[in-house]
C-alpha cells in the first residue's frame, strides 16, 4: 500500500495571498502566507494554515455575489519591486485537508489571462516554477 504524505506538514516555498476587487484590482484584505503546493501554466494550488484571510472565510468570499480575485505575490528577489511580482486569478476550489497535526486548506487559483501582460506573466510563472522545485523561500 502506498504511503500518503502529510501535505499539511510538508516544507514548501511561500507566497503571499490576498483578495482583490475584480474590477479595480485593489486589495480587499491584507496578505496572508500561503505555501506553494502545485503549479501549472493555468493556475496554482496553495496551502493555507487557516481558512481565513483577514477574518473572512475564503470559501464564503468565493461564493459571494461580488466577484473577487486572488492576488498571489511572489517574495522579493534581487531587488525587484513588489508591483512586478503579482499574479491574479479566480479561486476555483477550496478543500479542507486533514493532517497529523491538524487541518490545512487547499486553495486552487486559475490565472486570468489579461493581467499581467503575457511577457511578465511568463517570467513570473517561470520564477514560480523554480520556487516549486525547491529554489524559493521556505517557511520558518
Amino acid at each position: 500500500m502506498a504511503r500518503l504524505t502529510d501535505v499539511c506538514a510538508q516544507d514548501m516555498p511561500t507566497v503571499s495571498l490576498c483578495l482583490v476587487g475584480a474590477d479595480t484590482f485593489s486589495p480587499l484584505t491584507s496578505d496572508t502566507t500561503a505555501r506553494l503546493f502545485g503549479l501549472t501554466k493555468a493556475g496554482v494550488e496553495l496551502i493555507l494554515k487557516r481558512p481565513f484571510i483577514d477574518g473572512f472565510h475564503v470559501l464564503m468570499d468565493v461564493h459571494n455575489i461580488t466577484h473577487k480575485l486572488a492576488q498571489v505575490t511572489l517574495p522579493v528577489e534581487g531587488g525587484e519591486a513588489p508591483e512586478g511580482l503579482r499574479l491574479w486569478g479566480d479561486i476555483v476550489r477550496f478543500n479542507r485537508l486533514e493532517g497529523a497535526s491538524g487541518p490545512c486548506f487547499l486553495v486552487e487559483v486559475t490565472w486570468i489571462k489579461n493581467k499581467p501582460v503575457k511577457e511578465a506573466r511568463q517570467r513570473l510563472l517561470k520564477r514560480l516554477g523554480r520556487m516549486s522545485k525547491g529554489g524559493g523561500e521556505r517557511p520558518a
